[in-house]
């Protein structure tokens, strides 16, 4: 295989991998969202995380279910600088089986990691056919 084709080829195959990763965590933020009861929590601190860039912080929320079991959490959600304050109210979503699994009820904390993979999956597979078209001679007959 032609050198012409390889760059093209990888470019379009990391980009439809990345898509089909967005679909599948976007399909179970979905089915997590629909199985979910909401329930209004605070946070009562953060989790530090020190690296390269520097520290950054995830919410310590704590929420009663619907049941009255009390059930803290630690958003998986990295920020810096913090997205929240200390005994601010916030809105949880938590499975209604298994109460630890509880996230922040926020559409960008929610959206964010399916929505980023699938805009540079299309970005990777869009590069892909472009080049593909533009070396391959297509684009001069078309």
């Amino acid at each position: 295989m032609s050198e012409t084709f390889l760059l093209p080829l990888i470019f379009s195959g990391v980009g439809a991998l990345l898509l089909l990763i967005a679909v599948f965590v976007l399909t179970r933020t979905r089915r997590f969202v629909a199985e979910s009861l909401r329930a209004q929590g605070q946070v009562v601190g953060f989790e530090e995380s020190a690296g390269d860039g520097g520290t950054t912080y995830a919410p310590v929320v704590t929420f009663t279910s619907q049941s009255g079991d009390d059930v803290q959490f630690t958003d998986s959600i990295y920020s810096r600088p913090r997205g929240y304050d200390v005994g601010q109210q916030v809105e949880v979503l938590y499975h209604y089986r298994d109460h630890s699994r509880a996230r922040l009820a926020s559409p960008f904390r929610l959206y964010f990691v399916p929505g980023l993979l699938g805009f540079i999956g299309l970005v990777f597979t869009s590069v892909g056919v472009i080049v593909f078209w533009f070396t391959s001679g297509r684009a001069e007959k078309w």
